[in-house]
């Protein structure tokens, strides 16, 4: 049987959509989720929307092959990687700021040998090598995580995510993008994984909060690093204006600890962010019953 070539209609909710494009974009739902009769006025079945209870939606999509599958074990890796991250994050600030304290010393007094402040600068430049493997890492941990949770979403009778698990991953480890994209999952994940109306979302909106300054402070790395020296012009100019010409070498010194501070929030945020979502999925699991979980149960 030759499968028709061109765009298809969508059977839940009629909407018409590319060839190429496997979901419907409106509803979300996968292609050939349900049959579509060209002769009837109204969708074939009984349309799934929003308000369709979680029970029904759940019964679809495990219908269509979502599956839910246990995401504790990801979500230990992804705290332990924040974790990592922080501390060795917090490592490079406290460096950066005993150098540019030596710096200032040798400023003040030529007399000071200045070899351990040497050894100190060729510390950070490794340091910093190993911080943002350590980042990269904990975007990837953070990525399957997040990834899992899309994919559990529809089989937990959430409906159909905007993003499919293999772009909640991508985004993640995308530059930049990452702190729109990964937020706007998470967020979208926790309103569909909530009770209707008590999504509850001021900790995402706190975590995006403090880690995108965070990042910005102490990474420098890429197209961010123009906005950081952004920052460490506006501190050094009110350095300026408030300590005169002694205090020029401190800004750095002060965006570094304005960064770790940050990061600290976040990290704590972040952990707090994990433990809600994977509690989210544990009631709508035990609410929806064994059915559910099904034989994806496995993590």
């Amino acid at each position: 049987m030759t499968a028709v070539e061109g765009p298809w209609v969508c059977g839940n909710c009629r909407s018409i959509n590319r060839e190429s494009a496997d979901r419907c974009y409106s509803c979300r739902m996968p292609r050939g989720g349900v049959a579509f009769d060209p002769t009837a006025r109204e969708p074939s079945g009984r349309r799934i929307t929003a308000e369709t209870p979680a029970a029904d939606q759940a019964a679809t999509a495990r219908s269509l092959g979502a599956a839910y599958r246990d995401s504790s074990m990801l979500a230990a890796v992804a705290q332990i990687a924040v974790l990592l991250v922080t501390a060795v994050s917090l490592a490079d600030v406290v460096l950066v700021v005993s150098v540019a304290n030596e710096v200032s010393g040798l400023l003040a007094d030529p007399s000071i040998d200045p070899s351990g402040a040497l050894d100190q600068v060729a510390a950070i430049g490794l340091l910093q090598y190993i911080e943002l493997g350590v980042w990269l890492l904990g975007l990837a941990a953070w990525g399957a995580w997040l990834a899992r949770v899309v994919s559990n979403v529809p089989a937990l009778g959430g409906g159909w995510p905007h993003e499919t698990p293999r772009f909640a991953f991508i985004s993640t480890l995308i530059p930049g993008g990452n702190l729109y994209w990964t937020t706007s999952t998470m967020r979208e994940a926790i309103k569909l994984l909530s009770p209707g109306g008590q999504a509850g979302l001021g900790l995402i909106t706190a975590w995006w909060l403090t880690v995108t300054p965070a990042a910005i402070l102490l990474l420098n790395v890429g197209p961010i690093r123009y906005i950081r020296r952004i920052v460490e012009a506006v501190v050094e100019t009110v350095i300026l204006l408030l300590a005169g010409p002694s205090g020029v070498l401190t800004e750095a010194i002060v965006v570094e600890i304005i960064g770790g501070l940050f990061l600290l929030a976040a990290a704590a945020l972040a952990i707090g962010l994990v433990q809600r979502v994977e509690s989210l999925q544990a009631e709508r699991l035990a609410t929806l019953g064994p059915a559910a979980a099904g034989s994806g149960a496995r993590s």
